[in-house]
């Protein structure tokens, strides 16, 4: 892929998926890291920007909902599913409805990540998706709202045409990451990924910006703890 204007950086988070930015076009001493604050639903019939993405999904029945109280700006009709904090919200009281924690289930060897397994629920919730459904439709929702927002009055800007970066842990194993990137490709993007320990490592870099080599040496070891 030719280079983009925007560096795209995507956490696909176990809890919450944030999506930050560099544009290119800036001259590069007067770059800045910006957040994409995120639209979503906060209530029915309510939509909020957040700086991050609550990674839940709500997959409720046709008599939950009234289907035009889910729809988002960039909906032609209303979706079958809600991510963010109305899901979050929906989990406390209907869980067996509510896909949680998919990220954790990428890495679960003993179970078909590509398979309708979630919600993890003895009761049999109506709806099941797998753990890479479930990650691209986080990924679907942060492309959509970038779209909205930064391409609107140019195609080209498009989140499928940018340099796209996707955080993984570092315990992530060969297929947990593959399937990771499958749950990309399936919403459009084509990604590289980072493990969590370097991004980290990469920012306290950049905010220490020349005077790192003060603090660090040869032969010294980083920890960084993910808290």
């Amino acid at each position: 892929m030719d280079a983009s204007r925007y560096v795209v950086g995507i956490d696909l988070g176990t809890t919450n998926c944030a999506l930050a930015f560099v544009d290119t076009v800036v001259p590069e001493g007067e770059r800045r890291v910006r957040v994409l604050p995120v639209p979503q639903l906060v209530a029915p019939g309510e939509v909020a920007e957040r700086p991050a993405l609550p990674s839940f999904v709500y997959l409720p029945e046709a008599h939950d909902e009234v289907p035009e109280t889910l729809a988002l700006p960039w909906h032609d009709s209303p979706p079958t599913q809600v991510v963010g904090t109305y899901a979050r919200q929906v989990a406390s009281r209907t869980p067996g409805k509510v896909v949680a924690s998919a990220k954790s289930w990428l890495c679960y060897e003993n179970l078909d990540r590509r398979a309708d397994v979630l919600p993890y629920d003895r009761t049999a919730p109506p709806r099941r998706i797998s753990p890479v459904t479930a990650s691209r439709l986080c990924l679907e929702h942060l492309r959509d709202a970038w779209n909205w927002q930064m391409a609107r009055e140019d195609q080209s800007l498009r989140l499928e045409d940018q340099d796209v970066m996707l955080t993984v842990p570092a315990s992530f194993d060969a297929v947990a990451r593959e399937l990771t990137v499958e749950a990309a490709r399936q919403a459009g993007l084509n990604v590289r990924l980072l493990e969590e320990p370097q991004a980290a490592f990469y920012s306290w870099l950049h905010t220490q910006g020349e005077n790192w080599r003060q603090n660090v040496a040869d032969g010294d070891v980083i920890l960084v703890c993910d808290i």
